[in-house]
């Protein structure tokens, strides 16, 4: 029998005046009228006294019932409640843990060391900081994750897992920590580490206005000679050499002769110059780059300097950077090469901005998918392609469009084109660094990285020599990392030689500046592939000097080959910055080089502090980046100043916490609570390494100082020792 409706049942209920049946849908209660304040017979908040005994609240101050009673009358303080997604709240509470260790690390320096800083003086080794718990505050060694750092004028942005900005502040709270010891160790005076106040800070110019002219003529061309060796000179640093190198480059901009440059400019501009003179915006930015590239001589980088005349004309002729929907495929091209200008000037978060524009509006015109079907646009869009992956590595972040969305095919043979080998290689190179970048993104829920940190290395690794076995015969270079090795320069000098020939082996590598360039960035994805468990490994060497029952030996780490396969490709680097500094004109270096090198720096200062031998190649190749940056500072460059300084105290603290770390004799007499013998002092130089210096007499007062000092920081350093060997992989690979 079918069930009666339910409005037929309301209906005879109705009728008959019976109370519904409880199977029955009653009607919806009506929303109550809002009451005004002055109507309502009981107050919105009663006092804490007549809530607690559940009476009956007035609502003045004091209400009734506690005058009466002669009570403290006392309202609850009004609460906003807010309503945010988990996601946010989470997002929220990792940005407060960062602060927090961001604070943390400058409490731990001490206001006298934070004046030191700003202005280096000589002090000695007995007046670096106290180590007790009052004046230092302990850095636990945990998972790196992305940061807000804040540039020189306080603006504070995101740096995510791979930056080379995040991984420097963790190795900032390292040195923080470590720096005290080292004094302790050291035999005499020195000048106070300069960055340790710099931690949560890092090096960039984008809250710099950039100083422009305010009136240009975007039309203005240079003569003929001008624009030749702008041209020549972009095409060797950013292209292909003028065609003469066999990989056709890894990037690839549509430049054309001089006599259709000047035609377009020839255009009559009525009233003001339109879309047909865009093109011009190309060459203007080309203008700009070269002027960076001829910032050689002391004082020299400077604002007004820059190439900003040039570059003002170029933003007259794009106009409004937000307006994408004027833009066309033909200023893909020019955004992308003003991304690579704003890189030399050190304002990489507005080339993000301005790389992320040109990627947008490729989507927007279905590039991405072979809208066009023209082999320049196909070029043009990898070319914006491998800048993206680039800036999104370099900085952490994500790229503007996910690899899974592009179905475009990779460059192909040409007539009228530049070999495609060398952007198809750049190319497959930028996908593996895809994937070490959205491995840093695992929790967004990517199954394939929900794995242990050793096998997204392994993984990582397996893919780099893979791309490495499969280049090109003319990308390929020899496998050994001490072919390209310098002789002696003064004697190469002595006996006339030539900057080319001062590199034994440099006949192998070729003259391709474009092929070095690409197996610089190979090697970098090597160096952020396993410098975190290298990093992890030093925060253990450094805690094994104060656990006296405790050897440290690199040998039996479990990613052992992994961080040798690291140093390797910190050597290769540095020999490659060699060659490319040789053979480039002006000995110039682009920035993206001069990052590769300070990265392979940092990565042979860690190797010497946690292996036992020492390499005397290694400890060139490490002086001499410190030369490229403290020549690149005097130009005026604030981010070569930085690296300059980083590796200097870098390197003071390596070379007093090495002997500790592996002699166990001399570790034991700095632990030891008496004062040892001198003839045990010098039983202990004997046995300490053979490539050590002679050391100046110690002074009485700093034997068994350690043993002291370090009573506060020992549990903390035991903590180090306990940490697993891949901690810093907990959440981020890089």
């Amino acid at each position: 029998m079918p069930r009666p409706s339910t409005s037929s049942n309301l209906d005879m209920s109705a009728a008959s005046g019976s109370v519904p049946s409880p199977l029955q849908r009653l009607p919806v209660n009506p929303r109550r009228k809002k009451v005004a304040p002055d109507e309502r017979k009981r107050v919105a908040t009663a006092c804490n006294s007549c809530n607690v005994r559940r009476i009956k609240c007035t609502g003045d101050r004091p209400c009734r019932q506690c005058t009466t009673s002669q009570r403290e009358c006392l309202y609850p303080e009004p609460v906003e409640r807010v309503t945010i997604p988990r996601a946010q709240l989470e997002s929220l509470q990792r940005r407060c843990a960062s602060l927090e260790r961001q604070l943390a690390a400058r409490e731990s320096v001490r206001p006298e060391t934070a004046q030191q800083a700003a202005s280096p003086a000589a002090t000695s080794a007995g007046d670096g900081p106290a180590l007790n718990g009052d004046s230092l505050h302990p850095i636990q060694p945990s998972g790196i994750d992305g940061r807000m750092l804040s540039d020189p004028a306080g603006t504070s942005r995101y740096l995510g897992e791979t930056s080379g900005a995040t991984f420097l502040d963790t190795l900032k709270e390292l040195i923080v920590t470590a720096t005290p010891l080292a004094r302790v160790l050291d035999d005499g005076p020195r000048e106070a580490a300069a960055f340790l106040g710099s931690v949560g800070r890092y090096q960039t110019h984008d809250s710099r206005p950039m100083v422009l002219p305010p009136v240009v003529d975007p039309l203005s061309l240079p003569p003929d000679a001008v624009i030749t060796s702008a041209l020549t000179q972009a095409r060797y640093f950013i292209q292909d050499g003028n065609g003469t190198f066999t990989s056709g480059g890894i990037m690839f901009w549509p430049f054309e002769s001089l006599q259709n440059i000047r035609s377009i400019a020839a255009i009559p501009a009525t009233p003001c110059p339109g879309p047909h003179h865009r093109p011009l915006a190309l060459y203007h930015t080309a203008f700009a780059i070269a002027h960076m590239l001829n910032v050689r001589e002391p004082g020299s980088a400077v604002d007004g300097r820059l190439g900003e005349e040039h570059f003002a004309r170029a933003r007259a002729l794009v106009g409004n950077p937000l307006d994408r929907t004027t833009y066309t495929t033909q200023d893909i091209a020019v955004l992308a090469l003003m991304a690579l200008y704003l890189i030399e000037n050190n304002r990489r978060d507005a080339a993000y901005m301005a790389i992320s524009n040109a990627m947008s509006i490729s989507v927007m015109n279905g590039l991405h998918k072979g809208g066009s079907g023209n082999e320049l646009d196909v070029r043009t869009f990898w070319t914006v392609y491998v800048i993206d992956r680039w800036l999104g590595c370099v900085m952490g972040r994500p790229p503007t469009t996910p690899s899974d969305a592009i179905t475009l095919p990779l460059p192909r043979e040409c007539s009228g084109f530049p070999s495609p080998d060398g952007l198809r290689a750049h190319v497959e190179l930028c996908r593996i660094s895809d994937y070490i970048v959205y491995s840093s993104y695992r929790e967004s829920g990517l199954p394939h990285l929900l794995t242990n940190a050793t096998v997204r290395v392994e993984r990582a690794l397996k893919m780099l020599e893979g791309w490495r076995s499969t280049l090109p015969r003319c990308l390929q270079f020899p496998e050994d990392p001490l072919t390209l090795i310098p002789v002696d320069l003064f004697t190469a000098a002595a006996y006339g030689q030539e900057p080319v020939n001062m590199l034994s082996g440099a006949a192998l590598f070729g003259q391709d500046r474009a092929a070095w360039a690409l197996h610089m960035a190979y090697n970098q994805l090597v160096i952020l592939a396993v410098r975190p468990a290298m990093l992890m490994a030093v925060w253990k060497a450094v805690a094994s000097i104060v656990c006296a029952n405790q050897t440290f030996d690199i040998e039996s780490h479990p990613q052992i080959e992994p961080i040798r396969a690291c140093s390797d490709a910190a050597r290769r680097n540095l020999r490659l910055g060699r060659l490319m500094r040789l053979q480039s004109p002006r000995q110039k270096l682009l920035l993206q080089d001069l990052h590769n090198i300070f990265n392979a720096a940092i990565v042979l200062i860690m190797h010497q502090i946690i292996f036992v031998n020492l390499r005397t190649q290694d400890l060139d190749d490490v002086g001499w980046a410190s030369e490229v940056f403290e020549s690149e500072a005097e130009t005026g460059s604030e981010y070569a100043k930085d690296c300059a300084r980083v590796l200097q105290d870098f390197r003071y603290l390596a070379q007093q916490l090495r002997n500790p770390i592996h002699d166990q004799k001399i570790k034991q007499d700095l632990l030891s609570e008496e004062t040892p013998s001198p003839d045990a002092m010098d039983e202990c130089r004997d046995s300490s390494d053979a490539t050590r210096e002679p050391e100046p007499p110690r002074p009485e007062g700093k034997r068994g100082l350690l043993y002291q000092k370090m009573a506060a920081f020992r549990q903390t350093l035991s903590s180090w020792w306990r940490a697993d060997e891949m901690q810093f992989y907990n959440s981020y690979l890089s």
